[in-house]
């Protein structure tokens, strides 16, 4: 890597998310690279947004913040940019010298991919794909250096896009990632990479005011599954809520005290088909008598809710970032999985995918006592 210049560019870089699980690999990004000794205290932190349209006063100012992470304060930049000069970029290679754009330009040392954890793949559109590449293809341009952030890559459905990500990966400096997905094909390509833990994991648990009972038993509501409305996933959770009032019934009869903890959520304005904390209050008010059940309902930041989840004697997740919280805390974890993406997780972080989450797509209403005996299984045997 190059001396040091005054800007790391984290694309993708956002701790105030409504998704937590979003928003801990902004903060985990930080802790890892600050980690690696790849970010200095000194060093601020920068995207870049392109425009097309010169006359809007949005397009103009250069948006500034101060985040505080890790007990180091550094000042983060999103600069508009002139769509001209982008094109005379990637079609020239020419960087205007006097512009904001050039000048921030060339004090960037290097761009910090994430993309989304698991968006370096074509699995959910090429135009999906691409928009990951934003930062990425102008800082190729003007020979920025890139380092991959542990994400998962792959899989690729279409060449055009496959190639595309090789040429990213061969370009990189530095390629991280965090499951075996894509290791082969490295391999193949003899490209030098480094396997370690999702982003969640390098982001600390922050204390709060808060005091969990005994026997707490944790249970993340998704909103996507619970409301069934979310455009592409829509009608496949007809059964979930009622899944999810076994479960608390569950442990109520074990005599556990069940937290209700939501993990993608807005605090103002809530989006109906996704928001876990409308979720999670919708069931917290159908419980005819609440003994024992409590319902995180406070504007937490990431690292505060991955505190709550490490308060838990036990964990049973939806959102797969709310399960990685349990995981990187040392919490017995159950996850119920929308994705197979849930079991590869488990297992890439030693443990045991097949015994610990069960898919809850399309499941029919006799599926639900095998899952609670699973559940109940599995409890069993972590708290002995």
């Amino acid at each position: 890597m190059r001396k040091y210049k005054k800007y790391v560019d984290i694309s993708g870089f956002d701790i105030n998310q409504e998704n937590r699980g979003n928003a801990a690999l902004s903060y985990g990004a930080i802790s890892f690279l600050m980690e690696r000794g790849l970010l200095r205290d000194d060093q601020d932190l920068i995207v870049f947004q392109y425009y097309r349209n010169p006359f809007k006063a949005k397009h103009l100012r250069l948006y500034k913040e101060d985040v505080d992470i890790n007990n180091v304060k550094r000042k983060y930049y999103i600069v508009p940019v002139f769509g001209i000069e982008k094109w005379l970029l990637m079609r020239f290679g020419i960087l205007l010298p006097f512009t904001r754009y050039g000048k921030m330009m060339r004090q960037v040392q290097y761009e910090a991919a994430d993309y989304g954890g698991d968006g370096f793949s074509d699995i959910y559109g090429d135009r999906l794909f691409i928009s990951r590449l934003y930062q990425t293809i102008p800082f190729m341009a003007a020979k920025v250096p890139l380092v991959i952030l542990p994400q998962t890559i792959g899989p690729f459905t279409k060449n055009y896009n496959k190639e595309i990500a090789i040429k990213i990966l061969k370009y990189a400096d530095k390629v991280f990632v965090r499951d075996n997905k894509f290791e082969n094909e490295l391999k193949l390509l003899n490209i030098k990479y480094e396997r370690t833990k999702d982003l969640s994991a390098y982001m600390k648990p922050q204390k709060w005011d808060i005091n969990i009972k005994n026997n707490a038993v944790g249970i993340n509501i998704s909103g996507l599954a619970y409301f069934n409305c979310f455009k592409g996933l829509e009608n496949q959770f007809d059964m979930y809520p009622i899944l999810i009032m076994r479960i608390i019934e569950l442990f109520r009869l074990k005599g556990c005290n069940v937290y209700l903890i939501p993990h993608s959520y807005r605090w103002s304005k809530p989006s109906k088909d996704n928001d876990d904390l409308l979720a999670c209050r919708d069931v917290y008010n159908k419980i005819n008598n609440n003994k024992n059940v409590f319902l995180i309902e406070k504007d937490l930041t990431s690292p505060q809710v991955k505190y709550v989840i490490s308060q838990m004697s036990y964990f049973i997740g939806t959102r797969m970032h709310a399960n990685f919280a349990a995981i990187y805390t040392n919490v017995p974890v159950f996850g119920l999985a929308y994705s197979y993406k849930f079991k590869g997780a488990f297992d890439s972080n030693g443990l045991d995918g097949e015994a610990q989450t069960v898919m809850i797509n399309n499941i029919t209403n006799d599926k639900i006592d095998q899952i609670i005996e699973k559940i109940n299984n599995h409890y069993t045997r972590s708290i002995r």
